[in-house]
C-alpha cells in the first residue's frame, strides 16, 4: 500500500525547518516502515525540503521523493496543509495519510478493514467549528446543510481513490474560495478538511471508522467518555500510536510533563541515525 507524508516549506526560507520537526516527520517514516515494511512509503516535499534532506543524508528513508503539485492560489497562512489535499487529488490508488506527527509504533494495518475509511478519532465541533451561519461560510458556492461533526485526520486511511479525488477537489475548491473571501485564521482550513470530509462520507453512505474510541469534544478540549466503534481508547492507544498535534507547543517550551531535550533523545533513539547531524538546524 502507498502510505504518504507531506512537506512544504510554506515561508520559503531556511529558517521554516527546526531540528524537533524533522526529527518527528523522520521517526513517523521509520517506524512505519519497520512495522510494515511491505509498505511503499512515499514523501511530496517542495524543492527546498528535499535539498535539505538530502544534505542530511536521509532521503533513503522513503522508498520515493515526489515534488508537490503545482501551487494554487490560497492563502498559506491560513490553509498552510492545502498542499496534503493537492496530493491527495493526484491519488489513484487507495492511500494511507499521514502527519508528519503521527507516529505508529506497533503493526496496526492488520486491524484495519480494507474498505473502510479510517480517522484518527471523531469530532464534536458545536460552538466551535464555523456553520451556515457565518458570513465566510453563507458566501461559499457550495452550500449543503453543514453540522458541527468533524474528524481528525493526523492518520487517514482512503481506500477509494474515486471518492478521494471527488474529497480533495472539493476541499481547494473551498480553501481558494475561502482566500478570495479573506477567510482569517486557520479554523477555516479545518472546516475545509475535517468537516468537510465528514460531511461528504455522511452524504455518500462512505463506510468509515475512527481509531480512537473517544470523541474530542472541540469547544471543551476534553475526550468524551463514549464508544464510536474504535480500536482503541484514548489511554489503551499510546502504546500503538500517537498523534503530536498540540503538545508540540509544549513540548518545545519543556512546559507541564514534557522535557525538549527528552522528546529529541527519544526521537534520536527511534531514528537509529548514527551519524545524523542537525547542527546546522535550530533547536525548533
Amino acid at each position: 500500500m502507498k502510505i504518504i507524508w507531506v512537506l512544504e516549506n510554506i515561508e520559503k526560507n531556511k529558517n521554516f525547518y527546526g531540528k524537533f520537526n524533522i526529527l518527528l516527520l523522520l521517526t513517523s517514516t521509520i517506524l512505519w516502515k519497520r512495522n510494515h515494511p511491505e509498505d511503499i512509503c512515499v514523501l511530496y516535499a517542495d524543492d527546498m525540503t528535499i535539498d535539505l534532506l538530502d544534505r542530511l543524508k536521509v532521503l533513503k528513508v522513503w522508498d520515493q521523493i515526489q515534488p508537490l503539485p503545482r501551487q494554487i492560489k490560497v492563502n498559506k497562512s491560513v490553509f498552510w496543509a492545502s498542499a496534503k489535499l493537492q496530493v491527495l487529488a493526484e491519488q489513484t490508488e487507495p492511500v494511507i495519510l499521514m502527519d508528519n506527527d503521527t507516529h505508529v509504533y506497533k503493526p496496526i494495518k492488520s486491524l484495519l478493514d480494507k474498505d473502510t475509511v479510517y480517522v484518527t478519532n471523531f469530532e464534536e465541533g458545536k460552538g466551535y467549528y464555523p456553520t451556515s451561519i457565518d458570513p465566510y461560510v453563507r458566501k461559499l458556492s457550495y452550500k449543503p446543510r453543514w453540522k458541527p461533526k468533524s474528524v481528525n485526520v493526523s492518520f487517514l486511511q482512503l481506500p477509494d481513490p474515486n471518492f478521494t479525488k471527488r474529497y480533495a477537489e472539493l476541499s481547494i475548491k473551498l480553501m481558494e474560495e475561502f482566500t478570495v473571501l479573506e477567510a482569517p485564521n486557520p479554523q477555516y482550513l479545518i472546516f475545509a478538511e475535517q468537516l468537510l470530509l465528514r460531511h461528504m462520507m455522511d452524504e455518500e453512505g462512505i463506510k468509515y471508522k475512527p481509531i480512537l474510541k473517544n470523541t474530542w469534544e472541540c469547544e471543551q478540549k476534553i475526550w468524551a467518555e463514549d464508544d464510536n466503534e474504535g480500536i482503541w481508547t484514548v489511554d489503551e492507544s499510546e502504546q500503538f500510536i500517537k498523534h503530536y498535534g498540540p503538545s508540540k507547543r509544549d513540548i518545545l517550551e519543556s512546559r507541564k510533563e514534557y522535557s525538549y531535550e527528552s522528546e529529541i533523545k527519544h526521537l534520536l533513539n527511534c531514528t537509529n541515525f548514527l551519524n545524523l547531524d542537525l547542527s546546522s538546524i535550530k533547536n525548533r
